[in-house]
């Protein structure tokens, strides 16, 4: 058993069937003990309450206690978008999305957000990197109790504005910074090489490695991308650009991926996060080995749009820090990891016709200890270990679906979904018990959602086409439109 020597009646001891602490064998009958936030025993039920005989217990029952998942790429701020754009590709969903999401106002983002905190929650997602549009999610964020890193998204093409951007920018951080809880980070996005220009992902890059900031960016998402960064053709060069003001800009071909062109630019560091990566070669990889940089995955939302699948098996092999990513539910619709690990281990067995590609206990390790490892969270969560703080949750496996147990971890990656999770403690608060919410009004929040959906429904049904120009609450200073993606 892991443990630390301790005899103190301030101590709970969490039983259940089996206990999953990922970076150690599965557990029958097994308890994790917590004292002030921090798991301080792991191991055999008899033996954890043997060393703790003064602590509470509280028995999970017939259930999996596991780390809470790390949902490395997300924009909760998107969540009532689902279903909105269902069945388009990539080039047409995100003009499409940029002209839809003009209708909201900061508010209705907040109640956007709010509700995606409420579904990571009631999944079993303890840990979020989350992509903020609007910059209402660590509101959000704080009051739902989540841990995460919030990147505050970046735009800009005109480098003629760039010195207004940055001061922009550090007008933003420095806010967000002051306001962000101990649970929460905060980072920049530059949001993609279509978006940003060279000198901008430069100065980001400069900016964030004086001030101990990471940087997340959608790379290699898409051949629109590919073919934009390489070419200066395509969709990218034509359609977005006039959908959002800046056709009248050079469009400069490079001739290399999006990969190697951030590298050209010095973006990438042991402190960036490269979200997505479908489009990446071989040779794209070894660049994001040699800076260790890492990859959030995000293999629902690449395929639904037509994307594609990212080279996972290459990324593993190359030993790039890799987690998963839901991205937002106006690309994949539902925030629940247990579809993200079962969607990537049958594409990827699928497409590499070979069935040692990936793994249940693989995809496991990938949504937990991987994720919370791309993120350099893994000092703190990812698993189940003395020292590290108590985030982690409990799947009810007592449905017929699950009978019988040999292995929990195939239980889990081929049986569960987000509503087997009944409980999820976050740095030793127990913020979702029962299926029901400690800290939040879910009845409250989802009825405010509700009129913000029927505000975009009504915007899709117009059909109006809001450019740029209408929606002059989202400028910044150096009027660059801030437009974001999934």
């Amino acid at each position: 058993m892991d443990r630390a020597n301790t005899h103190s009646p301030d101590v709970t001891v969490y039983r259940a069937e089996w206990v999953l602490p990922v970076s150690a064998a599965p557990i029958a009958d097994g308890a994790v003990a917590v004292r002030d936030g921090q798991i301080i025993a792991v191991g055999a039920a008899g033996d954890v309450r043997r060393e703790h005989p003064q602590a509470a217990v509280d028995d999970l029952g017939q259930s999996i206690i596991m780390p809470g998942f790390v949902n490395t790429h997300c924009h909760l701020e998107y969540t009532t978008f689902r279903g909105i754009l269902d069945d388009e590709g990539f080039g047409d969903w995100i003009i499409d999305l940029v002209e839809v999401k003009a209708s909201l106002t900061p508010e209705e983002y907040l109640l956007s957000a709010r509700l995606g905190a409420v579904e990571s929650l009631a999944s079993g997602i303890t840990t979020i990197a989350d992509s903020t549009y609007a910059g209402v999610t660590p509101a959000a964020v704080t009051e739902a109790g989540l841990r995460g890193r919030l990147y505050l998204e970046v735009f800009g093409i005109d480098d003629k504005r760039l010195d207004e951007t940055m001061a922009d920018v550090d007008q933003r951080v420095q806010a967000a910074r002051a306001a962000a809880p101990p649970l929460v980070e905060i980072g920049l996005a530059p949001h993609a090489p279509y978006t940003v220009s060279s000198r901008l992902y430069q100065e980001i890059a400069s900016y964030c490695r004086e001030r101990g900031l990471s940087v997340a960016s959608h790379v290699a998402e898409s051949r629109e991308e590919l073919a934009y960064i390489r070419s200066g053709s395509g969709r990218f060069a034509h359609d977005f650009r006039e959908k959002v003001g800046w056709e009248r800009m050079l469009v400069q071909p490079y001739g290399v991926s999006p990969i190697k062109y951030l590298q050209q630019w010095g973006a990438f560091d042991e402190h960036f996060l490269a979200v997505h990566c479908v489009q990446a070669n071989s040779d794209d990889i070894r660049i994001l080995k040699s800076k260790n940089a890492a990859v959030a995955h995000c293999p629902k939302s690449n395929a639904k749009l037509g994307c594609g699948i990212a080279p996972l098996r290459d990324l593993m092999h190359e030993g790039v820090r890799v987690g998963f990513g839901t991205d937002s539910p106006a690309s994949s619709n539902i925030m629940d990891m247990f579809d993200e690990m079962r969607v990537a281990l049958f594409l990827h067995r699928a497409v590499e016709r070979d069935v040692s590609v990936l793994d249940a206990q693989k995809c496991i390790r990938i949504a937990t200890l991987g994720g919370a490892e791309a993120l350099g969270f893994d000092d703190r969560v990812g698993s189940l270990e003395p020292g590290k703080r108590a985030d982690f949750i409990a799947v009810d496996v007592s449905s017929s679906h699950f009978a019988p147990i040999d292995n929990p971890y195939s239980a889990l990656v081929y049986g569960a979904n987000q509503d087997d999770v009944f409980f999820t403690c976050v740095d030793g608060d127990v913020l979702y018990r029962d299926r029901s919410f400690t800290r939040l009004d879910e009845e409250t929040i989802r009825g405010e959602s509700f009129r913000v959906r029927e505000k975009l429904r009504a915007r899709v049904a117009r059909g109006v086409d809001v450019g740029a120009a209408e929606s002059g609450w989202w400028h910044t200073a150096a009027g660059d439109t801030r437009e974001a993606t999934g």
